[in-house]
């Protein structure tokens, strides 16, 4: 019988975290490492399943056919990026076809809202992406190898879709007969988008930080994405709604 050292365990595994050294095996963590890991892969990769099936209607309900595509291919990327974590998630023993039939009765919160319009739709996507996109920095950069590895390519994608909404916002937000429509959208997505950070400064954030899991505090997080939002927004003419992000939740 194998007896294993606990504390030896846990003082090498910092050790190699604190050296920026990427954590490749479960045998290497401690119960406390895992469970965090596994806490954030799984809202991911409810993230990105929840997001998949919020834009599906859209690919019939776009206003072009170029748009039906382009919004095809926002769904091919998100279901891509939903199996990539299930995978993860399968090779660190999780029962992945219980967990895919769990989320979807589940959703995240923000996917409850319908999406009832084009404006709807594009300032979601301009809101949310962007948000995924700050929060899956975070999980490129990461102490556990797969993961970070996984993130890399994800993370390109999600700009793409960034794009897609900017391109759409700055089109609405121009024109005198959709400015109001894009407006209404932003007021009623902004605090919804605003609230998928999670809480500033929470004991559970900080242990993700102490593992390097996570590399800022979800405040911090959601200012990056404030700071990025409101002077595009203002750009296009647009009037940022009055919440306080940046007070700590």
């Amino acid at each position: 019988m194998v007896v294993v050292d606990e504390k030896a365990k846990e003082e090498a595994m910092m050790a190699k975290i604190s050296s920026g050294q990427k954590l490749e095996s479960l045998d290497e963590v401690t119960p406390e490492y895992k469970e965090s890991l596994l806490r954030l892969m799984i809202a991911q990769a409810d993230s990105e399943l929840a997001g998949a099936y919020g834009y599906v209607p859209w690919i019939q309900g776009a206003p072009t056919m170029a748009e039906r595509l382009a919004m095809a291919n926002i769904v091919k990327d998100e279901i891509r990026h939903a199996r990539a974590m299930y995978d993860l998630l399968d090779k660190v023993g999780v029962d992945t076809n219980k967990l895919i039939e769990d989320d979807m009765k589940n959703r995240m919160k923000v996917f409850y809202e319908p999406i009832k319009s084009w404006a709807d739709l594009v300032m979601f996507n301009f809101l949310m992406d962007r948000a995924a996109g700050h929060q899956l920095r975070d999980a490129a950069e990461c102490s556990w190898g797969p993961w970070s590895r996984a993130m890399v390519q994800i993370e390109k994608e999600e700009w793409m879709h960034v794009r897609h909404g900017e391109h759409w916002v700055k089109k609405l937000a121009a024109s005198p007969e959709t400015r109001a429509e894009i407006q209404t959208a932003l007021d009623f997505w902004f605090p919804k988008v605003n609230r998928v950070f999670g809480k500033g400064g929470s004991k559970t954030n900080k242990e993700f930080q102490h593992f390097k899991l996570k590399q800022r505090d979800n405040q911090e997080v959601r200012e990056s994405w404030y700071n990025e939002t409101k002077p595009l927004l203002e750009g296009y003419g647009l009037t940022v709604p009055a919440v306080d992000v940046i007070e700590k939740d």
